[in-house]
């Protein structure tokens, strides 16, 4: 371990909470800005633990970050969900103040099924973003969860929103009957195969289409280049009109068209080549469109950096390699457009998201594939963070480095909405994820909180109270860290989870801390203990040298 490691892991250790062993423990210093920055960069990282990041003992950015400036352990809102925590880092204001109370949660006076997501619920109060333009600071915003340009409450004055695919990524199975000859009319001469093949040239057509955006015809080719008197097929070529493309090394290929509204493209992989062709197997990858704005950011980006490549696919069934080359691409697309947004863009506050390690955890963590895939996303993260310090200067520039929450492990389901009624509360409805369900209704209020508590799922259970914001749960019910909560009606009402990791529990659980780590411009040295999720806005603030959003702690 070298020196700069084993500092971020003594700075974290120092700030993480233990037992009270004094009535009055010293006073750590307060975190705020000793000078004004010119720009301020917030980056973060999704799913980034305390516990988790002090672990790894081989990331050099993350540690020279560590002892060059501020180092904090963050005790996240609750509930620890990635809505209801970026909130509180946008507004300096708890959930039940804001109003992103859950991941999922109903809107009193909405139709009784419809679900209020988290990331696309208006916030109630003033964000960082709202209160840094209004101060007449200009705002750049990377893929920034509610940062999405919805509404002009929710815009930057430019940025990338994380984009919904168009159409969603698939395991395809080639067999070969699906290979033929190229067709010719039968006066025309065949033109020559492009490659040598001592078999005949088979091709399999292949629809790419983002239906009213953009569509081509693609030809997946097969080629013998073996002179053995066999049939068998151990080159492919991936043609599209006039243009062809191997498969790279690991088998991906891109394939992407240029509209007036951008750049769609995809990224697709061949998973299994079969010389006979009786099963070749390809991952067929989900179209997307990078979603920027203005128009000309978003062109900058398409030319320079090219379509959003899209996210790992959890729900394919692919393999952990697979995943993880997915999982390297978005991040290094996220890197990029985030340097160059420094490097071109003016701005005083750009925000900057990454989701890699909150997604390798969801599906790997304590799994035998877990350290591998886990490693490499702390790994990623950190040449990410490498990438976009060394486009700032420390005289001029802050960085702040910030994760939303830890993760734990899983073992049990619960379906909610199967569960309830199968305890006899058929009047309750449940919005649920992760370890939260919000549950709405009057009938039986005392007894639902006893069958609840009684169940052994849950760890706490509240009723909404004069404190709670409108759009809390009725009842909440907080799973317990090991238990996943969803929306489900189907029996059995509990059962396996689809993932292995999840957050959502209560934040005294210390895996589910996070931490900040800050250097540069305004930003002072040293460990600043523990401090709430909710005080970070206004340290970003004191940097900007602005006042920080109107209902921030």
């Amino acid at each position: 371990m070298n020196r700069r490691t084993l500092l971020l892991v003594v700075a974290l250790a120092a700030c993480a909470p233990r037992p009270q062993v004094a009535p009055a423990p010293p006073q750590t210093p307060r975190l705020t800005a000793t000078a004004t920055a010119q720009r301020v960069v917030l980056v973060s990282f999704d799913g980034m633990g305390a516990d988790a990041l002090a672990s790894h003992t081989d990331l050099p950015a993350f540690a020279q970050l560590a002892s060059d400036g501020a180092v904090a352990r963050v005790v996240p809102v609750n509930p620890t969900q990635t809505s209801s925590a970026h909130v509180a880092i946008l507004t300096g204001a708890s959930p039940q103040v804001n109003g992103i109370v859950a991941n999922r949660f109903h809107v009193p006076g909405t139709p009784p099924d419809a679900v209020a997501e988290g990331m696309m619920t208006d916030i109630d109060v003033e964000t960082l973003v709202e209160a840094a333009r209004r101060q007449g600071k200009r705002v750049g915003a990377v893929v920034f969860p509610t940062v999405d340009a919805r509404t002009p409450r929710r815009a930057a004055d430019f940025g990338v929103a994380w984009p919904r695919p168009l159409t969603k990524g698939q395991v395809v199975h080639l067999t070969r009957d699906d290979f033929h000859r190229e067709w010719v009319p039968p006066t025309w001469t065949a033109t020559a195969s492009r490659h040598p093949s001592f078999s005949p040239v088979l091709r399999a057509r292949l629809d790419w289409n983002a239906p009213q955006h953009a569509r081509a015809d693609v030809d997946l080719v097969a080629y013998d280049s073996t002179d053995d008197r066999t049939e068998n097929y151990d080159t492919f070529f991936i043609e599209s009109g006039e243009h062809e493309q191997a498969p790279d090394a690991r088998g991906w290929f891109a394939i992407a068209q240029r509209t007036a509204d951008g750049t769609y493209g995809s990224w697709s992989k061949l998973l299994a080549p079969d010389p006979a062709l009786h099963d070749v197997t390809i991952y067929w990858g989900a179209i997307g469109r990078t979603d920027a704005y203005p128009e000309s950011f978003r062109t900058m980006l398409d030319d320079e950096i090219g379509f959003w490549p899209g996210s790992p696919d959890e729900h394919a069934g692919l393999d952990v390699t697979t995943i993880a080359e997915q999982m390297e691409r978005l991040s290094a697309f996220l890197t990029r457009v985030q340097t160059l947004a420094i490097e071109r863009m003016p701005f005083d506050l750009l925000l900057a998201y990454q989701p890699q390690i909150d997604s390798a955890s969801h599906q790997f963590l304590g799994t035998p594939d877990g350290d591998r895939a886990i490693g490499l996303a702390f790994h990623l993260s950190d040449d990410a963070l490498a990438a976009i310090r060394a486009r700032l200067d420390p005289a001029r520039d802050a960085l702040v480095v910030v994760g939303d929450h830890g993760l734990m492990h899983l073992d049990t389901l619960v379906h909610m909405n199967a569960w309830l009624p199968e305890h006899g509360f058929d009047a309750w409805r449940a919005f649920a994820t992760g370890h939260v369900a919000e549950l709405y209704g009057e009938d039986r209020r005392d007894e639902l909180v006893k069958t609840l508590t009684d169940s052994g799922f849950f760890e706490q259970v509240t009723v909404k109270d004069a404190s709670s914001h409108r759009n809390s749960g009725d009842v909440v019910a907080i799973a317990k860290p090991n238990v996943a909560v969803d929306e489900g009606r189907d029996a059995p009402s509990t059962g396996k989870p689809p993932g292995n990791g999840n957050h959502g529990a209560l934040n005294t659980h210390p895996e589910l801390h996070t931490v900040l780590l800050a250097a540069g411009a305004g930003v002072p040295h040293g460990s600043f203990g523990t401090i709430a999720q909710t005080k970070i806005a206004r340290f970003v603030t004191s940097l900007l040298g602005i006042q920080p959003p109107a209902a921030a702690e």
